[in-house]
């Protein structure tokens, strides 16, 4: 058995605060004194600025750099520096990316690695989408290979829009296509993982409910608690942490409303897939400026302040969620021991969310005692390349225009191109002038 830790958080398209974060990076990890988890898959939305989310590569790495530096922050203080988490892949999709990282004794079982992704935002963009990384790791016996899915998702915003996230959870399942060494531009990360020891990789092209593998599901999701705007004085009733600790009543009475847990319910979305209880207070949305800064190491949480800081114009929802497909009844269960909001960090208006769970090293037999396995809701796409790499480039249009317009670097290129220009044509109109 492993201990698998996943977090998903939405970044607001800031670089992540180690110092704020790593201290509570893993709470959800039981018990407190215990080591630092064997395998830890985070799932990140809004991970940069659009034009360096669509122009990817070294674009990114100021990003990606300080998540890794948050988890080995993170396992320094859990183990009091004496484990270590290493990184073991990186990929990306537009604004979502999924970046694993692993004890080294557990990325020496990893035996293959697979990878895919698909745009669900703007003309099939990143901007809203998924990407996802398939793993198989070595069981007790030799020949025996347990196949892991790990999924990073960001869908569609506001109240209202329930039907759009319904459909891009189905173009998700549709479009993501596993492949392995996967070079195309949904690959952020510059170098494939080193795996200690590799075995043939299992067969391409198969979707994201492949059988004999475990499903996680983890991302902003963006399901609220209510199907429309809130009014001008709606926000007089949100949820507030009271000192006799009875804020629970609160926001349980708001998560009878939660739209995800209704479109579940009637198999509208996430087909298959389940969820632990929720017993921690919505994610989203809070105000950046109520959140205070603490100093290095210390932590950053709303439930030390005596009051939420909830934006008035949303309606406080659990958007952020991690949701996973149970095994075949025949199969060892997963063992899910802890589901929690991390404290509210400084740069973000989502809370991270956390998932500890305790997985059985028995690879999934499909066909013992009657068993399925895991079987889609939706057929693959059979033009899915097509429609990946047309947003693909897509995407590269978009971020050079984005780099142009909306950063410093850019507008200083556009400034120095305006003026070469400017020069040339006065310098030709001088010399006609002549």
């Amino acid at each position: 058995m492993f201990e698998l830790y996943l977090i998903t958080f939405n970044c607001a398209r800031n670089l992540v605060d180690p110092e704020s974060l790593a201290p509570s990076l893993f709470d959800a990890h039981l018990p407190s004194s215990a080591s630092v988890p064997d395998v830890v898959a985070i799932s990140l939305q809004e991970a940069a600025p659009i034009a360096y989310s669509f122009l990817g590569g070294s674009y990114l790495t100021p990003y990606f750099d300080r998540v890794s530096a948050t988890v080995k922050l993170a396992a320094k203080l859990r183990s009091d520096g004496t484990e270590q988490l290493d990184h073991v892949a990186t990929r990306s999709l537009g604004m979502t990316a999924l970046m694993i990282f692993a004890k080294p004794q557990f990325t020496e079982r990893i035996q293959w690695m697979q990878s895919a992704g698909a745009g669900v935002g703007l003309w099939n963009m990143g901007n809203k989408g998924a990407v996802a990384m398939r793993m198989g790791v070595s069981c007790a016996s030799p020949d025996d290979v347990l196949g892991i899915t790990f999924t990073a998702a960001h869908l569609a915003p506001m109240e209202a829009n329930v039907e759009a996230r319904n459909r891009d959870w189905e173009k998700i399942v549709r479009n993501m296509v596993f492949l392995n060494n996967d070079t195309s531009g949904y690959s952020s990360s510059e170098e494939l993982p080193l795996l200690s020891s590799v075995s043939d990789p299992p067969p391409e092209n198969t979707g994201l409910f492949a059988p004999e593998n475990h499903l996680f599901f983890a991302g902003d999701l963006n399901y609220r608690t209510s199907d429309n705007a809130p009014g001008p004085d709606a926000h007089q009733t949100y949820p507030q942490l009271a000192l006799s600790e009875s804020s629970e009543d609160q926001f349980a009475r708001l998560l009878k409303k939660d739209q995800l847990i209704r479109e579940m319910d009637a198999n509208r979305t996430l087909h298959g897939l389940e969820e632990l209880p929720i017993t921690f207070p919505p994610t989203y949305k809070y105000t950046l400026r109520k959140v205070q800064r603490l100093g290095p190491h210390k932590r950053s949480t709303s439930d030390l302040n005596q009051k939420w800081g909830w934006a008035k114009h949303r309606y406080p929802s659990w958007c952020d969620r991690i949701l996973f497909l149970p095994p075949p009844p025949s199969a060892p269960r997963l063992d899910g021991q802890k589901y929690i909001a991390l404290p509210v960090q400084p740069t973000s208006d989502h809370r991270p969310v956390a998932l500890f769970m305790r997985v059985h090293d028995a690879p999934l037999k499909v066909g013992i005692q009657g068993d399925v396995g895991a079987r889609s809701p939706f057929p693959i796409n059979p033009n899915w390349r097509v429609r990946r790499d047309t947003a693909r480039r897509l995407e590269i249009v978009v971020g050079i225009f984005s780099y142009l317009a909306l950063t410093k670097k850019g507008n200083a290129i556009v400034v120095a191109v305006g003026g070469v220009a400017f020069a040339c044509w006065w310098m030709a109109t001088w010399l006609q002038s002549r």
